[in-house]
C-alpha cells in the first residue's frame, strides 16, 4: 500500500468500510485457489479492499494489478507455501472489469524439526523445562507451517515459562529457517527465564468494614513458597466466592520485586454490608416464584453472613434462614441453617421442619463437608391419612469440579457423593443409610457442538421406607431428571399420590448446536424412575428438542419434551444446568 500510495496520492486514504453505503463495483477479482486459501487471499490482498472505492482511476487500478502477485506471495508464504505458481490478468473486455488471479499453492511447508532452549537456572532444571515445554508445543513436527501459528506457539511456551516462579522470563532469541526445496522448515527458540521468584508479603488496599483476616484467610499459599501465576487467579476466584466484594484485583507487579520476593497486591471494592432483594420468575417445575431476600455481610462487625429468605411458588413454599462464617486460616466453612417448607406435589402434601451445621473444606477442585442435619416432617396423602416422620443425620459429602464456568459451562465434569445416616431411637424413627452420586459431563463438539451427559443414582438402606422424611426418599421426573414427565411425578405410588422411594437412577444425554454464540438448538433423551427397590424400578423415556440462550443470568432453556410412557408432551423452562 505504501508503494501504491507513492504512485498515486489518491492511495494515501484508507478505503471505505466494506460495511458503508454500497457503490458500484468498478471491478471484481477472481481468485482460482483451493477454497480455504482462497478466504484468507480475500481478507489479506489490498486490491480485495479497493473494490468500492468510486475514485479509482486506470493507473491506480494497474498499480494493484502489478502489486498483486507479491501480496499473493508474501500471503501465501505465511500460510506454509513458499513455492506457489501465480498468475495475473486484467480483463478489461468484461464489464465490470476482472482481475484474476490463478494460484497453484504446490506443496506446503512443514516443521521438521523443533529445538527449544532454556538459560538461567541449574543445567538440570532448564533441561526439565524444556521437556515440560515441548511437551505443550503447538506447533509440532509434521504439523503446516504457519506464521501465525509459530507466533502462537512461541507466546504459549513463554506464558508457560513466565506462570510458575519465572514471572520475568522472556524470549531471546527465535528463528525459522525454510528450505522451499524441499518443503521443511527447522525452528528454534531460546528463553530466558530470570529468576526464580517466590511469593512476598500481602499488600491490601481498599478494605474498610471487613477484617484483613478475610482476604488473608483466602491465600492458596503462603509466604515465600514458589511464585504461580495459577494461584494469582484462584485468590481472584475466592474473593469473588466470598460477595464481600463488587470488585477485586490481584497482581504481582515485577517492578516492586525485593530480591526474589514478589509482593501481592490485592485492591478490592467492598459491597454493601446489607441488602433486601425482590424477585420474581417461574419454573416448569415449581410454577411461578415470588421471593424476598435480606442479607447482613458484616453481622456483628465480623464478616458474619445472615441470609434469610422467604420464597412462595405454586407448588411450594419456605421460609429459610442461614449463617455463614468467613473462611479459615486452614480452609475449612461453618454455616448453620434452619428451613420450614410446605409443599403440594403429585397429591403428597407435607410440612417440614430441618435445622442443620455444616463443615466445608474446599482444596483446588475438590470440596468436602461434613454435616448434622435433623428434619421433622408432617405428611398427608389427599384422601387418606397423614404421618409423620423424624430424623436425625450425620453426613459426608465429597464433590470434585472442572467445570468452566458454573452457569454455562463449554467443557469440565462435576462428580458429587453423597452419605447420610440415621438410626431410630437417636431422634429418628428408622435406621437408614442414604447414599447419592450425581455426575455431570459437558463435551465439546467442534466449534458450534457440544455434548451434555448427566447421571443420577441414589439409594436408602433400610428396613422399609416407613418414619424416613420424604426430602431423604426420591422421586424423578421434570427438568434436571427425566424431561417430558411433572416434577416429582416418578416414584411409588400410594392412595392416588406419588412419594418418594428409595431406589433412584436417571441417565440424559443431550446434543447442542450453536446457530450464533448466544443461541443454540438441543436434542436430548433422558431415561429413569424412582421406585421402593431395584426390582420394581422401570425406567421411562423422555425425549425432545429445545432452544438454548446464552443469558446475561446463565444459560436459559425451553423445551418441548415428549414423555413415552405418559404420552404427554411439555413445555418446559429452566436457567442453568441442572446439577
Amino acid at each position: 500500500m505504501a508503494l501504491a500510495a507513492w504512485l498515486c496520492p489518491a492511495f494515501a486514504q484508507d478505503p471505505p468500510a466494506r460495511g458503508g453505503p454500497a457503490t458500484a463495483a468498478r471491478y471484481q477479482v477472481d481468485i482460482q485457489a483451493p477454497p480455504a486459501l482462497r478466504a484468507e487471499l480475500r481478507r489479506g490482498l489490498d486490491i480485495e479492499r479497493w473494490t468500492h472505492f468510486p475514485g479509482l482511476r486506470e493507473q491506480q487500478l494497474r498499480s494493484l494489478v502489478r502489486a498483486l502477485p507479491g501480496q499473493a506471495r508474501q500471503e501465501l508464504e505465511a500460510l506454509g507455501y513458499f513455492t506457489p505458481r501465480i498468475e495475473v490478468r486484467l480483463d478489461g473486455a468484461a464489464r465490470p472489469r476482472r482481475v484474476v488471479l490463478r494460484i497453484e499453492p504446490g506443496q506446503p511447508t512443514r516443521v521438521a524439526s523443533v529445538q527449544l532452549q532454556v538459560r538461567g537456572p541449574a543445567p538440570r532444571e532448564a533441561s526439565r523445562l524444556a521437556a515440560r515445554l515441548l511437551r505443550h508445543w503447538e506447533l509440532g513436527v509434521g504439523k503446516v507451517f504457519v506464521s501465525s501459528g509459530w507466533r502462537a506457539a512461541k507466546g504459549s511456551a513463554l506464558s508457560r515459562l513466565s506462570a510458575r516462579r519465572y514471572a520475568a522470563a522472556r524470549i531471546v532469541r527465535s528463528r525459522a529457517r525454510v528450505d522451499p526445496a524441499r518443503h521443511r522448515a527447522q525452528l528454534y527458540l531460546c528463553l530466558d527465564s530470570g529468576p526464580a521468584y517466590r511469593f512476598g508479603a500481602l499488600q491490601l488496599r481498599g478494605l474498610r468494614r471487613y477484617p484483613a483476616s478475610v482476604v488473608r484467610n483466602l491465600l492458596p499459599w503462603t509466604r515465600g513458597d514458589p511464585y504461580s501465576q495459577r494461584q494469582l487467579l484462584q485468590l481472584q476466584a475466592r474473593l469473588q466466592d466470598t460477595r464481600y466484594f463488587r470488585q477485586s484485583a490481584v497482581y504481582a507487579p515485577l517492578a516492586a520485586a525485593q530480591g526474589d520476593e514478589l509482593p501481592v497486591r490485592v485492591s478490592v471494592v467492598e459491597q454493601r454490608a446489607r441488602r433486601l432483594g425482590v424477585g420474581l420468575g417461574y419454573s416448569s417445575n415449581t410454577g411461578a416464584r415470588t421471593q424476598l431476600d435480606y442479607t447482613d455481610l458484616n453481622l456483628l462487625g465480623r464478616a458474619w453472613r445472615l441470609h434469610g429468605r422467604i420464597q412462595a411458588e405454586t407448588l411450594q413454599q419456605s421460609l429459610q434462614a442461614s449463617l455463614a462464617l468467613p473462611r479459615r486460616a486452614d480452609g475449612t466453612r461453618y454455616r448453620v441453617l434452619s428451613q420450614l417448607q410446605h409443599a403440594d406435589i403429585q397429591g403428597l402434601s407435607t410440612r417440614s421442619q430441618t435445622l442443620g451445621v455444616q463443615r466445608q473444606r474446599a482444596r483446588r477442585a475438590t470440596d468436602t463437608a461434613e454435616s448434622l442435619q435433623f428434619i421433622h416432617e408432617q405428611q398427608q396423602i389427599s384422601g387418606a391419612g397423614s404421618s409423620s416422620a423424624m430424623a436425625l443425620m450425620p453426613g459426608w459429602s465429597w464433590s470434585r469440579s472442572s467445570l468452566d464456568n458454573r452457569l454455562d459451562p463449554r467443557r469440565g465434569s462435576l462428580l458429587n457423593l453423597r452419605v447420610a445416616a440415621a438410626a431410630r431411637g437417636l431422634l429418628s424413627e428408622q435406621d437408614f443409610i442414604r447414599l447419592y452420586l450425581h455426575g455431570l459431563r459437558v463435551l465439546p463438539l467442534g466449534r458450534r457442538d457440544q455434548l451434555v451427559l448427566r447421571a443420577q443414582i441414589g439409594e436408602v438402606l433400610s428396613p422399609s421406607a416407613a418414619g424416613i422424611p420424604q426430602q431423604v426418599l426420591f422421586r424423578a421426573g421434570g427438568v434436571g431428571s427425566v424431561r417430558g414427565y411433572a416434577y416429582q411425578s416418578l416414584g411409588v405410588r400410594q392412595d392416588g399420590a406419588v412419594v418418594g422411594g428409595r431406589a433412584l437412577l436417571t441417565a440424559s444425554v443431550e446434543e447442542v448446536h450453536w446457530l450464533l454464540p448466544r443461541w443454540g438448538l438441543a436434542l436430548f433423551a433422558d431415561a429413569g424412575n424412582a421406585a421402593d427397590s431395584w426390582a420394581a424400578l422401570h425406567p421411562v423415556l423422555g425425549w425432545g428438542i429445545g432452544v438454548r440462550w446464552r443469558s446475561p443470568a446463565g444459560l436459559l432453556s425451553v423445551n418441548l419434551a415428549h414423555g413415552q410412557a405418559s404420552g404427554a408432551t411439555r413445555l418446559e423452562f429452566h436457567v442453568g444446568i441442572g446439577f
